[in-house]
């Protein structure tokens, strides 16, 4: 497969995937618009910050969704100023969110562009640039939380070397750390062992010789009061 102004691919997971995308031009037009979307700044500053309120990523869900849905089934031509006013319409009533920061414009423009580079030119060029930040993007992210918690690392997610020490060293420190505690455990109990076992037999002389049989708690108007530990959680409806 020749990839127009690029040079041949190195590895064979890009020409698996050059070849995926020429073979299903609509699977690859879906997966430009969610790179272009996550690139855009304001648009991902509103779902991060939840603009649209509790339901930010289900807007956000159903803007994808109908930006895919026109771009590889409508049979009419996809116009420019149709997509700008959609993206416009979409930050303003679901985001709250007057862009004018020229972000709409540009966002528009690469998906324009995209469309008629898989569709029309046949040319992965962009495409293949955007899957390349995200992979590294992503590469940052599983780097962050391999530095605040490598035991959190989700099974085929490490790939690096670097990773794999870092997740090493931080088992290796829990495990030191576990070690120590229950040294100090030990050596805890030997000393004060026989303070210990006096403590525990004055504690037993003290309870009830029947848990069952303590009264249970009652208010004013005579109604038993019952402890629970679960606790309750409003659920917003959609």
């Amino acid at each position: 497969l020749h990839i127009a102004g690029m040079d041949e691919p190195q590895s064979s997971e890009e020409k698996q995937m050059l070849a995926s995308w020429a073979n299903k031009p609509a699977t690859a037009i879906e997966i430009g618009i969610r790179y272009i979307l996550d690139e855009w700044s304001t648009f991902t500053l509103a779902l991060e910050q939840s603009w649209g309120g509790p339901d930010s990523q289900i807007r956000a869900d159903y803007m994808y969704q109908d930006l895919c849905s026109w771009f590889t089934k409508s049979k009419k031509p996809v116009k420019y100023g149709e997509v700008e006013s959609f993206l416009h319409e979409v930050m303003e009533e679901d985001f709250q969110c007057e862009a004018e920061d020229g972000s709409i414009e540009l966002t528009t423009k690469r998906l324009m562009q995209l469309r008629k580079d898989v569709l029309e030119n046949k040319n992965f060029d962009n495409l293949l640039l955007m899957w390349e930040r995200a992979r590294r993007r992503q590469g940052k992210k599983v780097r962050a939380n391999a530095e605040s918690r490598p035991d959190q690392l989700e099974e085929g997610v490490v790939e690096t070397a670097d990773d794999i020490e870092l997740v090493e060293k931080y088992e290796m420190e829990q495990e030191e750390g576990g070690d120590r505690k229950n040294n100090s455990a030990n050596t805890n109990n030997t000393s004060n062992g026989n303070e210990g076992g006096r403590r525990d037999m004055e504690t037993e002389e003290q309870q009830p010789t029947d848990a069952k049989t303590q009264e249970p708690l009652v208010d004013e108007d005579g109604f038993e009061t019952v402890t629970s530990r679960k606790q309750r959680r409003n659920r917003r409806k959609k």
